[in-house]
């Protein structure tokens, strides 16, 4: 019987009898048990608390409840020193109802022992069992209280029955949604919401065989479609996987994983359901869940047979016409067009789409942030080096140094004069005079240092070529003149045709593993077959000199890595930088199934766990 928290609750209309028996009102006790009641959150039963008050009260050292039916006695609970007595059941049992029954004491020291008897329900009878400690109890109150437990009791039995009657009324209901549908997955998602509900547990799960040892989420409680790459959808499968194999969790504590086959075992299990709740099932739960799983069975074994009654009987047709001749013939010759896709062999070339670049360039960009004052090229002009390109205006800059500039002459012009009155033998405060001069010393040094920096800075404003060649970019003055950029923005790029021409190709990251495994494999570089975008009818040969050993954004936005394959310089005078290239990247033979369908064979890994 649990104990109800102890209130400060003021004491019931108590007094004494002339006689030593204390006189205590029923409704003062029953105020007291519910101010008691009240002052516990959360507590819904009263029968405990005024079995608490009843001893407090009455000044009791034992209260038992006892209930009996035909000679059989049984505890509803008890308070007091000691559990109750079992050798006195047999006298419990013959007390009747409205009486009160007195066990006389074996010794002077022993206390006296009162049963009070009343009716519960048709022959069940309630016997209120007291055992009194300094006070006598008065027989009439007695009675009374028997009759106030007995009624509550009888509230308690009726809440039983009717939380019973609608469990099983719920469990009804789910039996009939069970078999009420010929869909499998319509099965498993009443049985995974539904039977959560009945059972009034954490979760219900139902998972199908996909394979003899794999299983995929069917159905889980409040999830309509399960995502089977989810981590609460592989744990389950793993449980399930795990029962089937013989090898359960060792935590399975609150978990009971059942096989929905008809002879029970894994061996013929289709489908199984996980059900999980806080706390391990009690013996009612358990029974609920065999019985749910019993009807689940037969749902799904009806369902398996309608599926077997129309596809796999069509099937079965099937499978006697392709047995004869001519359709043994038709089938014949897809059969070896795929065995020759697997046997021949084919060349797996990679396509990738790259630029036409001269081997010699540099790209320009913003020494400093600033406005473009002046630039002295134009897009194909040729430059040299040291030659002047462009020309920024930083007024930042400017205003900085001449700051600077100022403080560096106020500093001088100081230390001047300190010098002038240190020479003055008159002068009495050399020892602030020599702290002063140390610090515009080491201020003047510092002020030095940061006109050079700005002086450079300033400087490095006229942008200069840094190799001979021609400038390549878009429209510059119209473009650049009097814009204002940051630093490291880029400008233009000069190159030199002269050096040479080199392939610029970007690898898609889906395909540089074929790319890279060819450079493992292989002793020499890789063939590369081009065609450029302005001469499609021409393909050229050359081979693949290196590739980027990291992955990096492309201008389209994607993934790739950089190859880079010099190519001989005839014939590509009249190209411009920058040209396309469409080139293929030859990386081995392989089946000519793989080579053809690649694309597709790689789509399906994936996107599924082939």
């Amino acid at each position: 019987m649990p104990s109800p928290c102890q209130g400060n609750s003021p004491e019931p209309n108590v007094s004494a009898a002339g006689n030593g028996t204390q006189t205590v009102s029923l409704d003062g006790l029953l105020e007291a048990a519910a101010r008691r009641h009240r002052a516990a959150d959360g507590a819904n039963d009263f029968l405990p608390f005024l079995l608490h008050e009843t001893r407090d009260r009455l000044s009791l050292s034992c209260v038992v409840l006892w209930k009996t039916h035909q000679r059989e006695v049984a505890s509803l609970g008890w308070l007091g020193d000691s559990e109750p007595d079992a050798d006195t059941q047999s006298k419990v049992a013959s007390v009747g109802v409205g009486d009160v029954a007195v066990l006389p004491a074996e010794s002077s020291s022993d206390r006296r022992r009162l049963l009070a008897g009343a009716t519960l329900v048709g022959d069940h009878e309630l016997v209120l069992d007291v055992t009194e400690s300094d006070q006598a109890v008065d027989e009439d109150l007695l009675i009374q209280l028997a009759d106030v437990f007995a009624d509550l009791q009888r509230r308690r039995m009726l809440e039983r029955h009717l939380q019973h009657s609608d469990r099983e009324n719920s469990l009804a209901a789910l039996v009939a949604q069970l078999h009420g549908s010929l869909d499998p997955q319509v099965i498993a998602n009443t049985l995974a919401t539904d039977g959560a509900a009945v059972l009034d547990c954490r979760r219900v799960a139902v998972a199908r065989r996909i394979g003899s040892r794999r299983w995929e989420l069917a159905a889980t409680t409040g999830v309509s479609q399960p995502n089977q790459r989810s981590d609460a959808a592989r744990q389950i499968c793993q449980w399930v996987e795990g029962a089937a194999s013989g090898t359960p969790d060792e935590n399975a504590a609150g978990r009971v994983i059942v096989p929905l086959g008809e002879s029970k075992r894994w061996q013929d299990a289709t489908w199984a359901a996980v059900f999980e709740n806080e706390a391990e099932f009690s013996e009612s739960q358990l029974s609920h869940i065999d019985q749910i799983c019993r009807h689940a069975v037969i749902g799904f074994a009806n369902s398996d047979t309608l599926a077997r009654s129309t596809f796999a009987g069509q099937l079965s047709r099937m499978w006697r016409s392709v047995l004869r001749p001519r359709a043994a013939m038709l089938l014949l010759v897809p059969a070896l067009a795929l065995v020759a896709l697997w046997l021949v062999p084919a060349e797996l070339r990679i396509e990738v789409y790259g630029e036409l670049v001269p081997v010699s360039r540099r790209f320009v960009f913003a020494p400093d942030d600033g406005t473009i004052a002046d630039i002295f090229v134009d897009d194909g002009g040729e430059v040299t080096a040291d030659m002047t390109l462009c020309v920024l205006e930083n007024e930042d800059l400017q205003v900085q140094r001449e700051a600077i500039d100022g403080e560096l002459a106020t500093a001088v012009a100081r230390l001047a004069a300190i010098d002038a009155m240190r020479g003055d033998r008159d002068a009495r405060n050399d020892t602030q005079l020599s702290a002063e001069q140390v610090e515009l010393t080491e201020k003047t040094a510092s002020l030095t240092r940061q006109a050079q920096i700005l002086n450079q800075r300033i400087a490095d404003l006229k942008v200069v070529a840094r190799m001979d060649g021609q400038v390549f970019g878009d429209r510059l003055k119209q473009l650049l003149f009097g814009r204002p950029v940051q630093r490291g923005q880029y400008l233009f790029e000069v190159a030199d045709p002269k050096s040479g021409w080199q392939l610029d190709l970007r690898v898609p990251e889906a395909d540089a593993r074929h790319v890279l495994n060819a450079i493992a494999s292989s002793d020499t570089n890789l063939l590369v077959s081009f065609a450029l975008e302005t001469s499609p009818e021409t393909f050229r040969q050359t081979h693949l000199q290196s590739l980027a050993a990291s992955t990096e954004l492309d201008a389209a936005g994607t993934l790739s890595t950089l190859a880079v394959a010099q190519v001989d310089g005839e014939g590509f005078q009249d190209q411009r930088p920058g040209s396309g290239v469409v080139a293929y990247i030859s990386c081995g033979r392989f089946s000519a199934g793989y080579v053809w369908f690649r694309k597709v064979i790689e789509f399906v890994q994936r996107n599924t766990w082939l």
